[in-house]
């Protein structure tokens, strides 16, 4: 399922690709598993293949303030998840990274490393300056992951969201900076 997707970024793990319009299929899937989407924010919403087919199409129609990547499992080259960074704001540099993944490639390293790849385009491709990131307090695997990458929480809404068997929850916050904004040795940092 590779349809000659470019890729652009690599890692060791999982590379970080274009989406295609036969991604609609595993994005149906995938969001559709009530263990995938009970941590996103409408976790009883059930979309359609309508709704995944729309939500493609409308990609290129977005403004440019939105960037979204297939999360590509390089062992047979196919979507597992969907990572993207949202409500970029180029005049302050700073945008907030959203993923899921598939849930049979959850505890692999997937998501941190796709984390990881994203964090890189941002700051250096993009020259971003920070990047924000919210879970629910009960996704302990997905906050693991950010601070993993850098990320340090820095504030929560209390109760913020009702996840079944949790009931409400707080949401946390959390935060990185591109460290050649905070650096005395910027020059060092372009090479």
């Amino acid at each position: 399922m590779s349809d000659n997707r470019p890729l652009i970024v690599g890692g060791s793990k999982v590379s970080l690709g274009v989406l295609v319009e036969t991604d609609t299929e595993f994005l149906f899937s995938a969001i559709n598993n009530p263990e995938v989407h009970r941590f996103l924010r409408n976790p009883g919403r059930i979309m359609y293949m309508g709704d995944e087919i729309y939500w493609f199409r409308s990609l290129s129609e977005k403004s440019s303030n939105d960037r979204h990547f297939a999360i590509i499992e390089n062992d047979g080259m196919k979507i597992v998840g969907v990572i993207g960074v949202r409500e970029i704001d180029w005049i302050n540099g700073t945008g907030i990274i959203g993923y899921f993944l598939s849930q049979d490639k959850w505890g692999k390293g997937f998501a941190t490393e796709a984390i990881s790849l994203t964090v890189k385009f941002c700051f250096a491709t993009l020259n971003m300056r920070k990047l924000t990131s919210s879970v629910f307090e009960p996704n302990k695997a997905s906050a693991k992951a950010l601070i993993k990458n850098g990320f340090s929480e820095c504030g929560r809404f209390h109760k913020q969201a009702f996840i079944r068997e949790h009931g409400f929850v707080d949401e946390l916050i959390f935060e990185k900076f591109n460290d050649f904004y905070y650096s005395d040795k910027k020059a060092e940092k372009v090479n």
